[in-house]
């Protein structure tokens, strides 16, 4: 009898001790990719789908057919108790796009991924995309969305997530990409955008980037967008279709199309470089009540918009450029402003705006930094009001290599500013406005010399034409 207990004690022992051995061996993944096919018909229970979590886990999964469990997959691993790698890297590899391409409501929805290093969420094939329609949708299609209470959930390159070659429709009432992280700039937490290929159709609020705090670290978190395209948006809401804070924005090849919006620009930058790089479109855009395409508040000098091409718009103002405190080193030695194609476009009044023009810039007292601008083309460009073309406060200009359209009523106007005019055309009635400004134009014979008739606009101003001062009362 004791010998059978004591059989029994050794057995239990080695039990537990192999139970122990393994449990304590249990690891995540570094790296998990889940599959996604909407058209699977394979049974699972409680969102285990789509791929392995664990280290050595050999059970086959079947895809999900929801971006829903999709995300509840991914938040298993988060929520497993077992010790996050800082390196973690998650791809969600949507598949069979061409069978089922229609996903909405909650099914369309991946929710909050805070936690995870790099997240790339892609259709593997680019004959096809799934379409994300959310119209019933109740949430963000994928947000990063950091806890009120500290998180242990650290990565040691920052976080990045990129989505490629995805569809979109029918997002009127929620955003597609929703971040509100902690904004201290350190390699833990400098964050990436990156959309490559993505369309959206008829979504109003495509990203919203908040800080975590009332901190925001300028340019902490860098958003790119290459080869896409942003069409039908028709809104009448406050928030812009792209609203940015403490971000660098980069849009390449990207096509903003078909739109109307009706209280906010389309693009809100603050606190973060802005770039357009070749080329990017804007057609068909309706921008009312006064906003314009383009709202950037304290990037510095930081603001480049390279090779655009704006055809068939409607707006009042195109760049509004506001600086009150930033004072950063350029990213880049390129113009502002260049290379830039304006055709049939309509530029309507707004009484709201104190500038009453086109491109305005406005910069605090004693900004050191000089505004660029060269080549820019324009045809059938109608003006309503008294507007200027470009209205500048507090910096120096370099303008060279192209004319200002003639239906302008105002050239240029500027205040506590010295403007070298190269190259330049501006046959506006009124050619030079402002007060406490020098203006040197040189036309180098390739442009007609401004008209000296009206130069009585500007108050303390000197202005030479050709080398010689027609206007002095500075």
């Amino acid at each position: 009898m004791k010998t059978n207990y004591l059989i029994f004690n050794f057995f239990l022992a080695i039990g537990l001790l192999m139970f122990v051995q393994n449990v304590s061996s249990q690891s995540l993944s570094t790296t998990i990719t889940l599959v996604v096919d909407f058209g699977s018909t394979t049974p699972y229970s409680n969102s285990e789908c789509g791929g392995i979590l664990q280290s050595g886990d050999t059970m086959v999964y079947p895809p999900c057919n929801s971006f829903q469990d999709a995300g509840n997959r991914a938040r298993q691993y988060l929520n497993s108790g077992l010790s996050i790698p800082s390196n973690n890297y998650l791809t969600i590899n949507v598949i069979n796009t061409a069978i089922t391409r229609d996903i909405g409501g909650q099914s369309a929805q991946l929710g909050n991924l805070f936690g995870f290093c790099t997240i790339d969420i892609l259709i593997v094939t680019t004959s096809s995309r799934a379409i994300i329609d959310g119209t019933n949708s109740t949430s963000n299609f994928v947000s990063l969305e950091e806890p009120n209470t500290i998180s242990s959930l650290q990565c040691t390159s920052g976080k990045t997530m990129r989505i490629k070659n995805m569809e979109f429709k029918n997002w009127k009432n929620q955003t597609i990409i929703y971040t509100n992280l902690n904004q201290a700039f350190n390699s833990n937490t400098k964050q990436s955008i990156i959309l490559t290929t993505v369309y959206t159709w008829s979504s109003n609020s495509i990203i919203n980037v908040q800080p975590k705090s009332s901190n925001i670290e300028y340019g902490s978190v860098v958003f790119t967008s290459n080869s896409c395209y942003f069409n039908t948006i028709i809104s009448s809401f406050t928030l812009p279709p792209f609203n940015f804070n403490g971000v660098n924005v980069n849009f390449v090849g990207s096509r903003f199309l078909n739109s109307t919006l009706n209280s906010s620009p389309f693009i809100n930058s603050n606190i973060g470089y802005i770039y357009f790089k070749p080329t990017t479109t804007i057609g068909n855009v309706v921008i009312n009540n006064g906003y314009p395409f383009i709202k950037t508040l304290n990037v510095g000098d930081n603001f480049y918009y390279n090779s655009l091409q704006v055809s068939n718009c409607v707006f009042s103002k195109f760049v509004q450029h506001e600086n009150n405190k930033i004072n950063t080193p350029s990213e880049t030695t390129l113009p502002h402003i260049s290379i830039l194609y304006f055709t049939n476009v309509t530029i309507t009044t707004n009484n709201n705006d104190p500038s009453n023009s086109f491109f305005s810039f406005q910069n605090f007292q004693g900004s050191s930094y000089t505004l660029v601008f060269e080549t820019i083309v324009s045809s059938n460009v109608q003006v309503s009001g008294d507007k200027s073309f470009i209205w500048n406060q507090n910096c120096n200009t370099l303008i060279s290599g192209f004319e200002v359209p003639n239906n302008f009523p105002i050239g240029i106007n500027t205040q506590n500013s010295i403007n070298n005019l190269r190259s330049f055309g501006v046959f506006s009635d009124i050619p030079f406005a402002g007060n406490n400004s020098i203006f040197d134009y040189q036309s180098y014979q390739q442009f007609s010399l401004p008209s000296t008739t009206n130069l009585n606009h500007c108050d303390i101003c000197r202005i030479s034409i050709e080398g010689q001062v027609v206007y002095d009362n500075y």
